[in-house]
């Protein structure tokens, strides 16, 4: 994504600055900021394309799901008073 803004603020560099100053503007901002969009547009599809067929690495898919059933076993107490309460129900 910061490829399309770092081409599109050369190019907008480039056209501005050729038509205020031209020269150097013309000839190296507008043909990188080209060069910088085909880049932009070449890695995006091809992480489009790897994350298609399954080839995108695990650490890229996020998080793990959150589980639908409850945990097994018994809450935890949550406050002071019911864990005094369930430890002296286990003496």
């Amino acid at each position: 994504m910061w490829f399309y803004m770092l081409a599109g603020f050369l190019i907008l560099v480039g056209i501005v600055g050729g038509v205020a100053s031209g020269g150097i503007f013309t000839l190296i901002f507008v043909p990188l900021g080209f060069v910088m969009l085909v880049v932009a547009a070449a890695v995006g599809m091809w992480g489009r394309a790897s994350q298609g067929s399954g080839r995108a690495r695990r650490e890229d898919a996020g998080p793990e799901p959150l589980r639908h059933t409850p945990a097994q076993g018994t809450p935890t107490p949550s406050r002071p008073e019911d864990l005094v309460d369930a430890r002296r129900a286990q003496q």
